[in-house]
Order: C-alpha cells, then structure tokens, then sequence
C-alpha cells in the first residue's frame, strides 16, 4: 500500500444563468418613467424659455435675478450670455441665441432640445402638465407593487449600509481591490435610488404645485413652504438638473456594467448572472512521486571464476530507498562465493 501524496488539481470555472429579475409591472412602469421624465425636461426647457432668470422670493425683476441666460446687442453685433450672481460667461451659440432662417434669435435654450421645438408657451405647458401627471401616478404604481412584493426593500438604503459606503466609493475609485456589495445593489446605488424616492421626487413635485395659482389660493401655505412662488420655481428648476445627473450616473452604470445583459432584464425580465464554481480533480499518483528518482543498481555473477565465466550485469529500476537492502544481499552473495 503506498502512501505517497495525492496530488489534487482544484479548478475555477465561471459560468452563468439566466434569472428573472425584474417583472413585467417593473418594467412598464420604468419606461413609461423614463419616456416621461425625457418630456419633462425638455418641455420644461420649453417653459423656462418664457421667462429665463430664476429669482428667490416672491417677486420677479429681472435685474434682481441671481440666474439668467440672455441675449444683448454690442456694437452691433449680437452676443448671449449666461450669468449666475454677476458672473457672466458668453455662451454665444450655445445658450441664449440660435441662429435661425431668419437671423439670429434670443433663445435661452436651442429648439432640438425642447417640446415643442418651436416657441409655444401654452404648448409646453400642456406637455409638462399632462406627463407630470402621468410621472406621479406611473410612479406610484411602481412604488405600491414592488413595495408589496419586496423589491424596493432591495434598494433601499439600511444602517447596516452606511459602513459601505466609504469602502464602495473607495472600490470605485480603484484604491480597494475587493468590492463591499452583497445583493443586487451596492451602497452608493442605494444611497441614490433613496434620495431620489424620498427626497428629490417629493420636492419636485410640491414645489411644481406650489407654482399653481390656482392652488396658491386654496393652498397658501405651499409657495410659503418655500419662501415664495419665484423661490419654487427655482428649486424646481434646479431639481431638474439632479434629476438629468441622476439620470446620466444612472446610464453611466448601465454601460459600465453591461449593457447587453442590462437592457434584456429591462426588456425581457430576464438577466445573466455569473456564478463562480469551484470545481476539485483528484490525481493520484500512480507511479513514483515526483521526490523519488530511478536510479540502476549493479548486480554481479561469476565474479573469481575461472575462464569463460563472465560477469553479467543487470541494471534494475529500483528506488534509492530499495538500492541500499539490494547492495547489502548482494554482498552475502559474494562471500559466499569466495569461501
């Protein structure tokens, strides 16, 4: 029975299978937010174009805006500018002016990015107000189904994230080798998809109603919440653009984590996930190990004979622990022979 080492070889394999992510409700209602919050913005746009300075408080006077995008003529030439509180940078052909058939235009944002392309307030107004509408109650009905079947308890942010936090934005920033996230969601995934649940969608959507004067007068207290009417629609405004970071970071990780399998969870339900497998062959050595070495003996016949005898040698693979008994049977051999 030998007992020389088993040598075992243990393989990796990555492989992957399909599995049903998300749900048909689910994913409805993401594009149905998506398309919605596309219009959003860029009838909104459409809406700032009407009136393009953002104020604080009640009041709107132009020379008191801290935010404007505007056009002015200088020695006869046109030039457009965006100013945040007295600092002014020419933005010709970016912002504030767009060249048209007929010459240039005052214009604070260009027409290929707003709804309607054309300058229609009413028109823009009609897109924003029926798609917030849309936005609300789409959003609801994603929130109430995926609360009921546990899959916004996914995404939310818990206590026990907070310490993975700094370790995940350390991961991404290439200064930590291993990643802290366990589950669908990392951290700083969880940490946005709440702000934006609990925090940015609320705010938008209340300071978007305190704007109404229809409800400003049944509701006095909603421009108030905000220090009134002008300071709402600026934190509307502002809101937009966290909505479009969020958005971009959003798509960012979409690309960055792959976007084939990405786009099928969202359109078909189904996504591929990969699963690590260790796998263990066992080898056992069947010959020498590797530690022992064959090594040819010397066996002698007929050696103080007379003529015609002839010493014969055989050379036998034998083991280094095997030569040294051999050797010694050998020499019993010869003594008897010379006796």
């Amino acid at each position: 029975m030998t007992d020389f080492p088993i040598r075992k070889r243990i393989a990796v394999r990555c492989m992957s299978a399909l599995t049903y992510r998300h749900n048909r409700i689910t994913r409805a209602t993401h594009w149905i937010n998506a398309l919605a919050l596309m219009i959003l913005f860029m009838s909104g746009l459409m809406i700032f174009n009407a009136y393009p300075h953002l104020h604080w408080g009640s009041k709107a006077e132009p020379e008191e805006a801290f935010f404007s995008i505007y056009a002015m003529n200088q020695d006869g030439k046109i030039r457009a500018y965006t100013e945040l509180y007295g600092f002014r940078v020419e933005t010709t052909g970016v912002l504030g002016l767009q060249y048209t058939e007929m010459g240039p235009m005052p214009r604070a944002f260009p027409s290929w990015i707003t709804i309607p392309g054309f300058y229609w307030l009413a028109g823009g107004r009609r897109w924003h107000f029926f798609f917030a509408w849309l936005f609300v109650l789409n959003g609801l009905l994603y929130f109430i189904y995926n609360r009921a079947n546990g899959h916004v308890s996914k995404f939310i942010l818990k206590p026990r994230d907070l310490g993975r936090l700094l370790p995940m934005t350390l991961y991404y920033l290439r200064l930590r080798k291993t990643s802290p996230q366990e589950g669908e969601y990392n951290p700083l995934q969880k940490l946005a998809y709440t702000s934006v649940f609990f925090l940015l969608t609320p705010l938008i959507i209340v300071s978007g109603l305190a704007m109404s004067p229809q409800l400003n007068v049944a509701f006095n207290w909603l421009p108030a919440m905000f220090g009134g009417r002008q300071s709402a629609r600026s934190i509307h405004f502002l809101l937009t653009f966290l909505f479009v970071f969020f958005t971009l970071g959003h798509v960012l990780m979409v690309v960055t984590t792959g976007v084939i399998n990405n786009m099928r969870s969202m359109i078909t339900g189904w996504y591929k996930e990969k699963l690590h497998a260790l796998e263990a062959a066992v080898e056992t050595v069947a010959a020498a190990p590797e530690s022992a070495t064959l090594t040819p003996t010397l066996s002698l016949e007929g050696e103080g004979e007379g003529e015609g005898q002839k010493a014969q040698q055989e050379i036998q693979p034998v083991r280094k622990s095997d030569s040294q008994p051999k050797r010694e049977k050998e020499g019993d051999g010869d003594e008897k022979k010379e006796s």
